[in-house]
């Protein structure tokens, strides 16, 4: 399991796949992005009201209607996007991503996606409320559960048990992979971050920024946000999948040698 294998393979599927890719990041977390700051801006145009709130972050004096209707599309945005990272999760490991059919994927493991969560984070919280070393040390030993989840009959449980068989022994190279991979990705993120300062710089400058301004400034962090989800996401869902069929792999070998 060499790092520089990990990251050609890696890449090699992200460019195979780019085309499906972008279409998913673009209708299920692009599209939603952009018809959240349609109905803000809306929101804004129509009540000055809101529109001073939602500039100096009063989050209490908006009115109880608009804030249903933003938790809503907040609701629906959200689950857009479990959609769209369940999908790629579980079609990762079939190599291969098609708009419906990791679609459909998504929606199918919706649910499946939403308890893994669940129970890993709750399961996490008490190893960090105890000691946070254990947190951590737990969190590279689970890092593949989802994908034993998605592509087996156990539970999560269990799941998360072969995670942990499968990197023992692989535990601080799964670190060193895994630091190399945000610190990529971090770098990424910080380049792409300063295309939205200038306009950030003059909203914070302004005291009664124009609407205008105040949503060109929100329009282009969710743009910048677009571009680094259709990198970053696919990339690292594509990068643990990867270490992920390695390791079972090896695992087979291994049981395999020990019958003969």
């Amino acid at each position: 399991m060499e790092l520089g294998n990990i990251l050609g393979k890696t890449y090699s599927d992200y460019k195979k796949n780019f085309r499906a890719i972008l279409l998913l990041t673009l209708i299920l977390v692009g599209i939603p992005l952009v018809f959240t700051n349609l109905v803000l801006y809306g929101f804004a145009m129509n009540d000055p009201v809101f529109y001073q709130a939602f500039v100096n972050e009063e989050v209490d004096s908006i009115n109880p209607t608009f804030a249903i209707v933003i938790a809503l599309i907040s609701l629906i945005t959200l689950v857009l996007y479990f959609i769209y990272e369940g999908g790629l999760i579980r079609d990762s490991i079939g190599g291969k991503f098609n708009f419906h059919k990791t679609t459909n994927a998504g929606k199918k493991y919706f649910w499946k996606f939403v308890w893994f969560g669940m129970v890993t984070i709750f399961f996490l919280m008490l190893l960090f409320l105890a000691f946070i070393i254990p947190g951590i040390i737990f969190s590279i030993y689970w890092a593949l559960g989802i994908y034993v989840y998605f592509d087996s009959n156990k539970n999560v449980r269990e799941s998360l048990r072969t995670s942990f068989k499968m990197v023992r022994g692989n535990w601080w190279r799964m670190v060193g992979y895994s630091l190399v991979l945000f610190l990529i990705l971090g770098v990424i993120g910080a380049v792409m971050g300063l295309i939205a300062v200038p306009t950030e710089l003059a909203v914070r400058a302004s005291e009664s920024p124009s609407l205008g301004l105040l949503f060109g400034s929100y329009i282009l962090k969710d743009l910048v946000n677009f571009v680094y989800t259709l990198v970053s996401v696919p990339f690292m869902v594509l990068f643990y999948k990867n270490i992920y069929l390695e390791l079972r792999g090896k695992g087979k070998k291994k049981k395999s040698s020990k019958k003969k």
